[in-house]
């Protein structure tokens, strides 16, 4: 009986919160947050001056857009456009020499791994055809046996 009251007041103290009672919205989905009327008057409110703002914006936008291409002039357009050609060219320029770095780049990195890759293989050629000292003691049997059971590990295919 000592042992099983401190069991049960435990048990009594962890289950509690689970025996309340719940909410009657508990279980039920919230269809429609409810915002009150003057909250959501000055929410329309700010989003009509957000969008008043930004059509008067675009407006001198292209108001300045305008004085600028009048005050301009023909001859001030096409050397516009032929400054943005001529950046336009040099930029091309440079993305064609990057390119060209880039691939000599990784031309160089392959060149390292081609030369990392034929040491390794010269390495494997001369464990493979390395011999063995002990081939040639024991019997006939045994030398028969390990020659069968030599084989390396990198060389599953014989």
């Amino acid at each position: 009986m000592k042992k099983a009251l401190p069991y049960l007041v435990t048990s009594l103290v962890l289950s509690a919160p689970a025996l309340a009672q719940q909410p009657e919205a508990a279980g039920r989905e919230m269809k429609e947050t409810k915002i009150p009327t003057e909250a959501q008057a000055r929410m329309d409110e700010k989003r009509t001056m957000a969008e008043q703002k930004r059509l008067m914006a675009e407006q001198k936008r292209l108001k300045a857009e305008q004085k600028r291409m009048d005050a301009m002039g023909k001859g001030e357009i096409s050397e516009e456009k032929r400054a943005m050609a001529e950046e336009k060219r040099a930029m091309a320029e440079d993305k064609h020499m990057m390119a060209g770095k880039k691939a000599e780049m990784m031309h160089e990195e392959h060149m390292e791994e081609a030369k990392d890759n034929k040491g390794m293989t010269k390495q494997a050629e001369k464990k493979a055809e390395q011999e063995r000292k002990e081939l040639s003691k024991g019997s006939e049997q045994g030398q028969a046996a390990r020659e069968e059971n030599s084989k390396k590990w990198w060389q599953f295919w014989k």
